[in-house]
């Protein structure tokens, strides 16, 4: 029996030895005689035991599984093969190895969560910021489509966009188009206003909308104007007024004289056109003074004609186009205040005339 446990122990040396000797590029092999004695290992007051390996003496010297005691101790032990090494650290340290090795881990997980968060965020911003864009370019192509050349002016559209809310400036040489924009009644800069307003409601349905109307030659704010509900607030700074005095002006610059256009009997007849406002019923009143104490002959040869209805008419029409959506209605009387017509225009724009 002795004699055969020498046996195997000289095989396993063997292989031992080939195994390590070859792992340091030389192979070498050494017969030992080694003695069993039941040998038992207790470490830190047990007895630890194994199937696998048996502690053995050999030159005096006592040699025991190193990986069982290890172990038994409470060790964590490797092998490194290209180093032929045996590494025993403290399980200790090995778990705060890991545990490190594992926070390390969550800590790098949480980065990528946070950089994905991150990235994820910023797309949507360039997104928002690329519909800001769009909307802001959509609103200044369609304003310079329909209003660039408005009533003979040359107007610039700038439209800037924050936090959902838009903000208009439209800018024009005063300087170059005088004339022009102070022929225009507060009531039509305020239907214009109010076109714009109108596109601007149906495209941008839930944005704030405030803007200005500026003069570039004197760096002054002419009108200013902001979403208030569901209309625009309007308010102007160049000394307009909102009545029908403006109407009234405009009406006897374009039908109160050089009406031979509508016909050579009318000659150099001249008439005064007076304007009344009621603003809170949304209602004009129109009266035409035919200058007849001048111009009777003229006037009694194109009364009740054609072409009397179409002067009556374009003033009616001109008075609608400036307040659209008012009940219009006006007679003509002579100089003596006898009246010549009647005439009205509904708050839809048809027109009737009826002469006396």
């Amino acid at each position: 029996m002795k004699k055969k446990t020498l046996i195997l122990l000289s095989a396993l040396l063997v292989t031992t030895i080939l195994f390590s000797s070859m792992a340091l590029g030389a192979v070498t092999a050494k017969d030992i005689k080694a003695y069993y004695r039941n040998i038992k290992i207790k470490a830190n007051g047990n007895i630890i035991t194994s199937t696998q390996a048996e502690p053995f003496i050999y030159n005096d010297t006592t040699y025991v599984p190193i990986r069982l005691v290890a172990e038994a101790l409470d060790k964590v032990v490797d092998w490194d093969n290209n180093q032929s090494t045996v590494i025993i650290n403290d399980k200790t340290s090995y778990q705060q190895e890991l545990n490190s090795l594992r926070a390390q881990n969550s800590y790098l997980q949480g980065m990528n969560i946070d950089l994905q968060r991150k990235i994820k965020e910023l797309e949507d911003e360039i997104k928002e910021l690329e519909e800001k864009k769009s909307n802001t370019d959509d609103l200044e192509d369609y304003l310079y489509d329909e209003y660039s050349d408005w009533n003979d002016i040359e107007f610039d559209f700038n439209v800037k966009e924050s936090k959902g809310d838009l903000t208009l400036t439209i800018e024009f040489d005063r300087y170059d188009f005088k004339s022009k924009w102070n022929k225009l009644t507060d009531r039509k800069i305020e239907r214009w206003l109010d076109d714009i307003f109108d596109f601007v409601k149906d495209e941008f349905p839930k944005a704030g909308f405030k803007g200005t109307i500026e003069d570039t030659d004197e760096d002054e704010t002419l009108v200013k104007f902001e979403k208030s509900g569901s209309s625009l607030k309007i308010k102007f700074y160049d000394d307009r007024s909102s009545s029908g005095t403006d109407l009234e002006e405009e009406l006897n610059d374009m039908f109160g004289s050089g009406l031979s256009g509508y016909h050579k009997n009318f000659g150099k007849l001249k008439a005064q056109i007076e304007v009344d406002e009621d603003s809170k019923y949304e209602e004009l009143y129109i009266t035409v003074i035919v200058d007849t104490s001048r111009y009777s002959d003229e006037w009694a040869d194109v009364r009740d004609t054609a072409a009397a209805d179409d002067w009556i008419y374009d003033i009616a029409e001109y008075a609608y186009e400036e307040y659209k959506g008012y009940w219009i209605e006006g007679h003509v009387e002579d100089s003596r205040g006898r009246t010549q017509a009647y005439f009205e225009c509904s708050s839809s724009g048809r027109i009737t005339i009826d002469w006396e």
